[in-house]
């Protein structure tokens, strides 16, 4: 046995209020199993990998044992508990944008597995020699390729601003797998990758499992990644296991209510498509987005990587248009190039509405967490005031945020709240709101939906849909996802027939 965990509860104390994130929870895992943990939005499952490896805030309380290798982790103190992070469990956070430094580049950031984990497993008193600069670099770039990163020596001079959110992912699953640990706790490892890519690390994940014996707690709100790799799952519903067992039992004859709703989710109907005539929204002609870099200090050579070339396409009034590839296809450099956030590029964009906006992918880092909603929601309005497009009082403004908080299905009382006391799909609901407030025909919504469960992820695509026909906004949507642009797309484009070569 690798893991048992016994009656493990956690709660979060704060001065608003006490939530209970996991109540009463128990479960075993056998050395070499791949254990899916399944679950919407706040369900509870991620706190449980967090409690393993004592990366709880310091307002939460927990009781219960986890036993790991036979120890207890659960009353271990820091120094403690510090010989087994990274070593002997491995985390794969969910969002690696917030995980990965800024300021360092990748191949250092990989590399600095070896200096903080530079003790040899069976003699933790005596620490190990760190490899030498040559050795530790080639053993960086093997790991790069081995997650799927191409041209692995690019990649490990590059910082993480210059990587798409899928290339992030992958840089953090290969931190995480550099000293070998005998237990991987994979938080949503997937959610912001394609579908080709998001196969390859799922494959990478078996492979580990089945030639080091790597054991594997895969946490997800997808059933199809649970079903493509888990030897066995636990769903859990409001901080408590409502159903366990095999992947075959889970999938083929679900009892509870619940795991039969996330089942039933699975199966996403298809939009209708329709002709839309009339007057363009936007107007794409002859558009090549490329990226410069100047050569510096180190040696580095200029170059110019070139996102695509000679793009043309029209999004009419009223039309959602879908924008498909591959996770670090360019996707979004386009999106930022057709807002203006991006100025190498040539050709002709031509916006025929004023404000266009973005629903950004990340809802977490979009929102400015030292702010609450009702401030964050007003910005656009004051900006619209000191352009002296709208005259509107303090409680005006309220009363529109108030309004527009109704209008994507929050309440009132959400106003005063901060980003941190949103699940999931509520700060991405906020970051609709965000992009309607200054009254915008025209929205790109960039993988609005790719870090959200079933349930929720069905939720805000009605949503959408609701909100594009009730206002008659054009919409550029941009996914790797095939059922989702099924889904709610009434045409198609798509990124390689644009591409260099």
């Amino acid at each position: 046995m690798l893991l048992e965990v016994k009656d493990l509860k956690v709660e979060f104390h704060t001065a608003e209020k006490t939530s209970y994130a996991v109540r009463g929870v128990s479960f075993n895992m056998e050395k070499g199993e791949i254990l899916g943990i399944v679950g919407e939005s706040g369900s509870g499952k991620s706190t449980l990998g967090l409690t393993m490896m004592g990366l709880l805030p310091s307002y939460a309380k927990y009781t219960g044992q986890v036993f790991f290798d036979g120890k207890d982790l659960i009353p271990m103190t820091f120094d403690q508990l510090r010989q087994y992070k990274g070593d002997e469990i491995s985390v794969i956070f969910q969002e690696p944008m917030t995980s990965l430094n800024p300021l360092l580049r990748i191949g250092k950031q990989v590399e600095e597995m070896f200096f903080l984990h530079a003790h040899d497993k069976d003699d933790r008193d005596n620490p190990r020699q760190v490899p030498p600069k040559a050795e530790r670099k080639r053993k960086v770039l093997e790991m790069l390729e081995a997650v799927g990163l191409e041209h692995p020596e690019e990649v490990y001079r590059k910082y993480p601003h210059e990587m798409s959110g899928g290339q992030q992912q992958r840089a953090m699953i290969a931190m995480a797998l550099m000293c070998e640990p005998q237990l991987l706790i994979a938080d949503e490892p997937t959610t912001a990758l394609d579908a080709d890519v998001q196969d390859q690390i799922l494959d990478l994940l078996k492979e580990i499992n089945e030639k080091r014996g790597t054991s594997i707690i895969l946490v997800s709100h997808d059933l199809r990644v649970i079903r493509r790799v888990c030897h066995k799952t636990l769903v859990m519903y409001k901080g408590e296991i409502v159903e366990q067992g095999t992947v075959e039992e889970i999938f083929e004859n679900p009892k509870d209510p619940y795991t039969q709703k996330l089942i039933a989710a699975i199966t996403d109907e298809t939009k209708k498509n329709v002709d839309v005539e009339g007057d363009p929204a936007l107007e794409v002609k002859d558009l090549s987005v490329f990226y410069l870099r100047k050569s510096n200090k180190l040696g580095e050579k200029a170059t110019k990587r070139v996102i695509c070339e000679n793009m043309n396409f029209t999004v009419k009034k009223g039309e959602i248009l879908g924008l498909v590839g591959k996770s670090g296809s360019g996707k979004s450099s386009i999106s930022r190039a057709i807002l203006g956030l991006h100025k190498d590029y040539t050709g002709d964009i031509i916006h025929y509405t004023e404000h266009p906006q973005m629903i950004f992918q990340d809802s977490a880092a979009s929102l400015n967490p030292a702010r609450k909603i009702g401030w964050i929601l007003e910005e656009p309005l004051k900006i619209m005031e000191k352009r002296g497009e709208i005259k509107l009082t303090k409680k005006e403004r309220k009363q529109r945020v108030i309004e527009m908080l109704e209008r994507v299905e929050m309440r009132e009382d959400h106003y005063d709240r901060y980003p941190r006391q949103l699940s999931g799909g509520q700060k991405q609901r906020v970051n609709i709101a965000l992009a309607l407030m200054s009254g915008s025909k025209f929205i790109i919504a960039d993988e609005p939906v790719s870090a959200l469960d079933v349930t929720i992820q069905e939720q805000i695509l009605e949503l959408l849909l609701k909100l594009q026909k009730e206002l008659d906004l054009s919409m550029l949507f941009i996914s790797h996802d095939k059922n989702v642009v099924e889904r709610v797309c009434d045409r198609v484009i798509r990124m390689e027939d644009w591409q260099k070569g």
